[in-house]
């Protein structure tokens, strides 16, 4: 990734809202780049619109819904409508798979520019929210 794309992709507060050395930590970069894909899959579509017209998705509205491949593609149409409106993607593709007991993963391969991939991993949290997968303790 050249260091304009790299700067293009932004820093800002860590949504978590962890400290690090008395600060508010930051999210730069590609992981900015994941913390924006993430809220913006997050956040319900509209509940932004006097700000950000178009933003947000109705992903979260699948949550608890049967593991099958009616809900997997709407899941898919949703995601392709949903990020497609971020200007830093080149392109994306998700993958999304049941993993059983009600719990669905989505692997999102985010590409900044054309020579570079991101890869993370979503699970939804037990209120419904999707949240990045920590590889060593899934």
């Amino acid at each position: 990734m050249n260091d304009e794309v790299l700067y293009g992709l932004g820093v800002d507060i860590n949504s978590t809202c962890t400290f690090h050395d008395g600060d508010l930590k930051l999210s730069a970069y590609d992981e900015n780049l994941v913390q924006a894909v993430v809220n913006r899959l997050n956040t319900k579509m509209d509940s932004l619109d006097l700000f950000y017209e178009g933003y947000g998705s109705v992903l979260t509205d699948f949550y608890g819904w049967r593991g099958n491949d009616e809900t997997i593609k709407l899941m898919k149409v949703e995601i392709n409508n949903a990020l497609r409106n971020e200007s830093r993607l080149y392109g994306f593709s998700a993958d999304i798979n049941y993993e059983g007991e009600g719990l669905m993963r989505i692997d999102l391969t985010l590409n900044p520019d054309p020579d570079t991939s991101i890869d993370v991993g979503l699970v939804w949290n037990n209120v419904g929210e999707l949240e990045i997968v920590d590889e060593e303790e899934y």
